[in-house]
């Protein structure tokens, strides 16, 4: 795809296999509120229930050439998608959309197999970052009032600041200052259970001229965690509904 765009740069996220996913679960959260145990739910179910059985419908309907039908399962997975924050999922199903749109379906078959890659791709995403929230969580006993306030501040000030100190080792090519940046980025990610950030800067601390390789990706990563943690609503007794 056309990255030329720095304003999206944000939303990407690095997976294991070494793609990026384009992702904006701060968004989608907002969308819930800030209700963490609802987004999983929504994620979860939104997810499951379109690859369970949107995916099987539309290949069904492109082998029996219903332009309609794929049009209708195409569009409805670009939206829910989008909804949940799965953004390269979304643009996946729009490009079949697209073509069915236009009363074609060539090469359909094609965009239906890279839909399912991306579905695999952003449920082992969401199920990742949930387990890291979720250790996380249990090493702060379980306390989630606890847990959320230190997310919170790690997220919005802590790893950011950390972050400016990376930058500064890194244009300076300070190992020293880059080596303890790095170290004390992944105490923080890890104490907060930000998976992906955490890997990254494990790739970084095992070589710190791999920092600089990986500078943009672990910012990218700092900004996404700030926009998910500055989303979650801490404030679970709030139900003054009168």
């Amino acid at each position: 795809g056309g990255g030329g765009r720095r304003g999206t740069l944000q939303c990407f996220a690095a997976m294991d296999d070494g793609e990026n996913i384009d992702v904006d679960l701060g968004s989608a959260l907002e969308r819930c509120s800030g209700d963490l145990p609802l987004l999983s739910q929504v994620v979860t179910e939104t997810m499951q229930t379109s690859l369970d059985e949107q995916v099987p419908k539309l290949r069904q309907a492109i082998a029996e050439e219903d332009v309609t039908q794929v049009h209708f399962h195409a569009h409805s997975i670009k939206g829910a998608s989008a909804t949940v924050g799965f953004l390269s999922l979304s643009a996946a199903a729009k490009e079949l959309d697209d073509i069915a749109k236009v009363g074609s379906l060539e090469g359909a078959g094609g965009l239906v197999d890279r839909l399912e890659v991306e579905f695999k791709r952003a449920l082992e995403y969401f199920e990742k970052h949930t387990k890291g929230i979720d250790d996380a969580l249990g090493r702060c006993g379980g306390d989630t009032d606890l847990f959320y306030t230190i997310a919170k501040e790690m997220a919005d000030s802590v790893l950011p600041e950390q972050l400016a100190q990376l930058e500064e080792g890194v244009t300076g090519k300070d190992t020293g200052l880059i080596s303890g940046s790095v170290g004390q980025m992944l105490d923080a990610s890890e104490t907060i259970g930000a998976y992906f950030l955490s890997h990254l800067l494990k790739q970084a601390s095992d070589d710190t001229t791999k920092a600089e390789k990986l500078f943009e990706q672990i910012s990218v990563e700092v900004s996404r965690l700030a926009s998910f943690w500055g989303n979650v609503d801490a404030e679970e007794e709030d139900d003054d509904d009168e």
